[in-house]
């Protein structure tokens, strides 16, 4: 696989192919639940020798890591997997914080380990300076969309935001001021029936930000694809798993299927 373009701000197959590696390898964790750093730079330096560090971060039901490489760094955050990360996707009133409302839980997580990150990548920065990249999967993708807004709220740069079948993380009206900012370095991506995308309910004032990729139940990848073709690949997609085990919108949310599917659209257009 070809290396991230670390200042490209437009979709890249080659940048979310790396971004979902990082959005992945984040769930690597020792006994104590915070990141594996020694196991996920090692299975890093196997694809490119360039990565020189990983600090990971871990309070409470939060969880995110700094991946430094030589020509970037990037912040990736783990989706739910414990109790605690489940009673934090049910914080559902907004927090009122920099240009808006977030959603109180994810908000919280963010909260918890950023200080610890973001100082990390200070120091690092002062090094040498490179482009910044946001990722994570499910609630690690809120994460890293909460971390956007805490960056453009201080003005500060970073190059491209990739998620990977993310909840809605703000208000309808603070996705608007998102959107004016960020939009067009913000790809959100979902694969064809992924539950997790629909929550928390647009009726209780929730929408999604930036650019939305679409994963259909074949593999396809498009750009805002409109209503009645995501409609029908939703229901292609639940015919197809009648008999089998497990239930579609579920499986479609697993980081492995969000993985494998950036892997083949990269090797592709490579």
């Amino acid at each position: 696989m070809k290396p991230v373009e670390p200042y490209k701000t437009s979709l890249s197959p080659n940048n979310a192919y790396w971004m979902a590696k990082l959005a992945n390898l984040v769930y690597h964790k020792r006994p104590d639940g915070s990141p594996d750093e020694e196991k996920i730079f090692s299975l890093l330096q196997i694809e490119d020798d360039e990565f020189m560090s990983v600090t990971g971060a871990s309070q409470q039901s939060a969880q995110g890591m700094l991946v430094e490489h030589d020509d970037y760094f990037c912040l990736a955050f783990r989706g739910t997997d414990e109790l605690d990360d489940w009673l934090d996707n049910l914080k559902l009133f907004p927090e009122k914080v920099l240009f808006g409302e977030f959603h109180r839980g994810f908000w919280n997580s963010v909260e918890d380990i950023w200080e610890e990150l973001f100082t990390r990548y200070l120091e690092l920065r002062q090094q040498k300076k490179r482009p910044l990249f946001l990722t994570g999967h499910s609630k690690g993708g809120a994460m890293a969309t909460i971390t956007a807004a805490k960056l453009i709220h201080r003005d500060w740069p970073f190059t491209s935001l990739y998620t990977f079948g993310q909840p809605r993380a703000m208000t309808t009206a603070t996705a608007r001021i998102f959107n004016v900012e960020a939009k067009e370095k913000t790809f959100r991506f979902q694969n064809n029936n992924d539950l997790v995308t629909r929550a928390p309910a647009r009726l209780m004032g929730y929408s999604h930000v930036g650019t939305y990729v679409h994963i259909s139940n074949d593999g396809t990848i498009c750009l805002e694809p409109g209503f009645w073709l995501r409609f029908l690949d939703r229901v292609e997609g639940a015919i197809e798993d009648l008999g089998e085990l497990g239930i579609d919108g579920v499986k479609d949310h697993s980081m492995v299927n969000y993985l494998a599917a950036v892997n083949r659209w990269a090797l592709v257009l490579s």
